[in-house]
C-alpha cells in the first residue's frame, strides 16, 4: 500500500522528504512525482475529492464517514474502493486494504493506478512474489515508468535480492540522469551491500543536482564516516532560513547539521540541532514510556521460576534460530556481522516474523480484539494489545500451541533463508520484551543480550535519524526510561532462567573481540572460527544505521557521550542504579 509519502490525493502534493513537490516544468528533473501525477488524476467527483481531501490532512475519521455514505449507493466504484483502501491501510488494517483493491481491480482491469496500488498492497503483506509479478506486468506496457522501477526496486530489495534492486536503480539513473531523488535512491541501494565510495558518489551527484536535496543530506550524516565540507554546512545553515519548510524537513536538516558540527568538535551547537531535530520530530506523537512499564510488571508476574518449570519440555525444539536483543545503536550489528561469517550462520538482518506471530495468536479469540490492535506497522507495541493481553493468554496457552507458535515462527522465516546453514539471526531488537514467550515456544533458540553504557547508548540514539520512527528516542529521558525498564527486564529473566540469556557487553567486545566472541561460541554450541574476526570482509547486505561502520575493522576511541556530559543531568537521574551498576545487572 501506498506510504504517505506516496499517497497522491493532497492539498499539496509533496516530495518523500515533505518539501514541496517541484513544478509541472520541472517534472523532467523528478520523474517519480510525475508519474505520481500521471498514475491518479484529479478526481472529479465532489464526495470522493472530499474524502481524499481528508486524507490528505490525516482525519481519517471524517474520510471514513463519506466514503461509507458514498459506497453504500455505488458499493463498486473503483476510486471509492481505492481510498476506503487507504483508510484500511492507514488504521492498520492490511489484509482488509488488499481486498479492497483486489475488487478495486476487478471493477477498472484497465487502471494502471488500481494495480500499483495494490501490488503495493501485495507487497505490504509480505506476498512479494505476487507483487513482483504486478509491478512486471506493469511495466510489460510501460517498461520506462520510474514508479514501477522504483518499486520493482523496493520489492526486489525486500525479498534479498538486493544486486538485482541495486541493477533495476542504476537502469533508472541512466534512464532519467537529472533526477535528485533518483540518485538517491541508488546511492540508498549501493549503501545497503557496502559500496560506499559508489555510495557516497550517488549522494553527491544528487547534491550536484540540487543542493536542497534535504535527503542526501541526511543520508550522508547517517554513514557516520562520513564528514560534511564547510559548503555543505552553508548550505544546510541556508536551507534552514527558509520559513515554509515543514518540520519534518526542517529536522532532517537539523539532523545532518549536529553531525557536521560533532565532526568539528562544536559540541554546544552540535547538541542545540540535535535537540532541534528531536523536538521537530515529537510534533504530533504521542508517546508515554509507561508502556514498558507495565509490560515489564507484566513479564515479571508472569514468566516466573515456577511458570517455566511447569512447562518444561514445551514448544517448537529447534535450537536454529539466534535470537539478538537490545536496544538500538547497541553494538547488535556488529555481532551479527560477526555471527553472519561463521559458517554455521546465516544473518537474516531485523525481522519481524515474532511480532506477526505473537499478533496474530495473542489476540485470537480474544473478544473486540484482532491482530492489527496490537501490532503496528508488524511490530507488537508494548503499549498497545500486548501489555493487555499478554497476563490475561499466557498463562492459558497449552504445549500444542506453544508447539504450533514456534513452527509458525520458523515457517514464516523459512521464506527469508538464501543457505542452508543449520543456524540464523533474528536482529529484531524489539524482541528483549518478548523473551519470555521465546523461552516458552523456542526453548532450544539462542537469546543474545548486546548492551552499550547507557549513556553511549542513549546520545547514540538521540542524534541517530530512524527513519522508520522511534518515539522513545527523541528524548533523553524517555530513553533512560526506555533502557532502564529493559535492563531491568533482562535482569528478571536472568534470575529465574540463569544461563538462557548470554550478555554481550559492547566496551569488553571491542577491547577484546576474540575472548568475548569465544565465549560467545561457548553458549552457541559452536566451534569458534577465525572468520568472524574479519566480520568487515563480509559482503553480506546490510540494512541498519550501521551498514557503513560493520565493513570496517574495530577500532576503540573515547566514548562518544563525553563532550556531552554537561546536558545529561536528568538522564543520568533516570537511569539511576541501572547507569551505577553497569556493565553488572540492576538488582
Amino acid at each position: 500500500m501506498l506510504k504517505s509519502s506516496e499517497w497522491p490525493y493532497r492539498a499539496r502534493t509533496m516530495s518523500p522528504d515533505g518539501a514541496a513537490a517541484k513544478s509541472p516544468a520541472n517534472a523532467q528533473r523528478e520523474p517519480l512525482q510525475a508519474a505520481r501525477d500521471r498514475l491518479f488524476p484529479p478526481l472529479k467527483n465532489k464526495t470522493l475529492a472530499q474524502a481524499a481531501n481528508a486524507l490528505a490532512q490525516n482525519r481519517l475519521a471524517d474520510a471514513s464517514a463519506l466514503l461509507s455514505g458514498f459506497v453504500a449507493k455505488k458499493p463498486n466504484d473503483p476510486a471509492a474502493l481505492n481510498l476506503m483502501a487507504e483508510v484500511a491501510r492507514r488504521s492498520q488494517r492490511f489484509g482488509e486494504a488488499e481486498q479492497l483493491l483486489r475488487r478495486c481491480v476487478a471493477a477498472a482491469p484497465e487502471s494502471a493506478g488500481y494495480r500499483f496500488n495494490h501490488a503495493l498492497a501485495l507487497r505490504r503483506l509480505e506476498k512479494f512474489e505476487t507483487a513482483l509479478a504486478q509491478i512486471d506486468g506493469l511495466l510489460g506496457k510501460d517498461p520506462r515508468n520510474p514508479l514501477y522501477l522504483e518499486h520493482r526496486a523496493t520489492t526486489l530489495r525486500e525479498m534479498g535480492r538486493y544486486l538485482e534492486a541495486v541493477d533495476c536503480r542504476r537502469a533508472m539513473a541512466e534512464l532519467f540522469p537529472a533526477s535528485a531523488e533518483i540518485w538517491v535512491s541508488l546511492a540508498d541501494s549501493l549503501k545497503t551491500i557496502g559500496r560506499e565510495d559508489e555510495c557516497i558518489a550517488a549522494y553527491r551527484r544528487s547534491l550536484d543536482l540540487d543542493r536542497s536535496s534535504v535527503a542526501a543530506y541526511w543520508r550522508l550524516a547517517d554513514m557516520k564516516t562520513y564528514r560534511f565540507t564547510e559548503k555543505d554546512i552553508r548550505a544546510i545553515e541556508g536551507a534552514l532560513t527558509d520559513g515554509s519548510l515543514a518540520a519534518e524537513v526542517r529536522a532532517n536538516l537539523h539532523y545532518a547539521l549536529g553531525k557536521a558540527y560533532e565532526d568539528q568538535k562544536q559540541y554546544a551547537s552540535s547538541f542545540d540541532n540535535h535537540a532541534k531535530a528531536n523536538a521537530l520530530r515529537r510534533l504530533g506523537i504521542e508517546f508515554s514510556p509507561e508502556g514498558l512499564v507495565t509490560h515489564r510488571l507484566n513479564c515479571e508476574a508472569v514468566f516466573t521460576e515456577g511458570f517455566f518449570r511447569a512447562r518444561a519440555g514445551w514448544g517448537c525444539e529447534t535450537a536454529g534460530p539466534i535470537f539478538i536483543v537490545g536496544l538500538p545503536r547497541s553494538g547488535s550489528t556488529l555481532v551479527e556481522q560477526m555471527l553472519s561469517n561463521h559458517s554455521a550462520i546465516e544473518g537474516l538482518g531485523e525481522l519481524g516474523d515474532l511480532d506477526t506471530v505473537m499478533g496474530e495468536r495473542l489476540c485470537a479469540g480474544e473478544d473486540g480484539w484482532s491482530a492489527h490492535d496490537c501490532c503496528i506497522s508488524g511490530r507488537l507495541e508494548f503499549r498497545n494489545g500486548l501489555q493487555k493481553l499478554l497476563p490475561r493468554v499466557v498463562p492459558s496457552i497449552q504445549a500444542g500451541d506453544c508447539r504450533a507458535w514456534g513452527e509458525a515462527y520458523l515457517e514464516n522465516t523459512r521464506g527469508r533463508r538464501a543457505t542452508d546453514r543449520p543456524f540464523f539471526t533474528d536482529k529484531g531488537l524489539r524482541n528483549f520484551g518478548h523473551v519470555g514467550l521465546i523461552r516458552l515456544i523456542l526453548p532450544a533458540a539462542k537469546i543474545v543480550d548486546v548492551r552499550r553504557h547507557p549513556l553511549d547508548c542513549a546520545w547514540s540514539c538521540f542524534k541517530s535519524h530512524f527513519p522508520t520512527g522511534l518515539p522513545f528516542t527523541s528524548r533523553l529521558t524517555d530513553i533512560g526510561s526506555h533502557y532502564a525498564n529493559y535492563a531491568r527486564l533482562m535482569a528478571h529473566f536472568d534470575r529465574v532462567q540463569p544461563g538462557s540469556v548470554h550478555r554481550v557487553i559492547y566496551e569488553k567486545l571491542i577491547a577484546d573481540p576474540e575472548g568475548e566472541l569465544r565465549r560467545l561460541f561457548d553458549y552457541l554450541g559452536l566451534p569458534f572460527e577465525d572468520t568472524c574476526l574479519r566480520f568487515y570482509e563480509n559482503d553480506r547486505s546490510v540494512k541498519t544505521l550501521s551498514a557503513t561502520q560493520v565493513r570496517k575493522p574495530l577500532f576503540s576511541g573515547a566514548a562518544q557521550w563525553l563532550p556531552y556530559e554537561q546536558w545529561f543531568g536528568q538522564l543520568k537521574a533516570t537511569l539511576g542504579m541501572v547507569l551505577d551498576r553497569y556493565p553488572d545487572a540492576p538488582d
